[in-house]
């Protein structure tokens, strides 16, 4: 950020964070045993590889929850967001565009789900003091 300044800097992180999404996703996919090329058909699906990716990489220090609160729609909260309080230390908060949700733009870019999404810029939990987002899909 101090060298490359805070737009150039936000640009490369979230690049990056979609990249390994896309990556991640596709090793996901073969530890449940999906094939090569794997195209997801259905709601119930999708929640299934969603489920198992939020499972396998949430760790102790990521205090998030995600739900199907009904059929076609993910959401995630975070109460407590360890990206937030990291770049908050820092002192840039105000400069830092999110990267966490690109992870699961990322998922479902690889996964080739269509779907909506509030977009934004900066950090919801700075803005709101909570971070809440939701993910639309039309899927059978």
């Amino acid at each position: 950020m101090q060298e490359l300044g805070p737009e150039k800097a936000n640009q490369l992180n979230t690049g990056a964070v979609r990249l390994m999404a896309g990556i991640e996703i596709k090793r996901i996919l073969k530890l449940m045993g999906k094939p090569d090329g794997y195209l997801v058909k259905s709601y119930d699906e999708l929640s299934e590889i969603i489920e198992t990716a939020f499972h396998l990489v949430q760790t102790n220090f990521m205090r998030f929850d995600f739900g199907f609160p009904e059929k076609n729609l993910l959401r995630g909260q975070f109460n407590y967001c360890f990206a937030y309080e990291g770049v908050k230390k820092f002192g840039l908060i105000n400069d830092y565009d999110c990267g966490i949700v690109e992870r699961v733009k990322g998922w479902l870019d690889e996964l080739g789900i269509k779907y909506t999404s509030k977009d934004f810029t900066g950090c919801l939990m700075q803005k709101y003091g909570k971070c809440v987002i939701d993910f639309s899909f039309e899927l059978a």
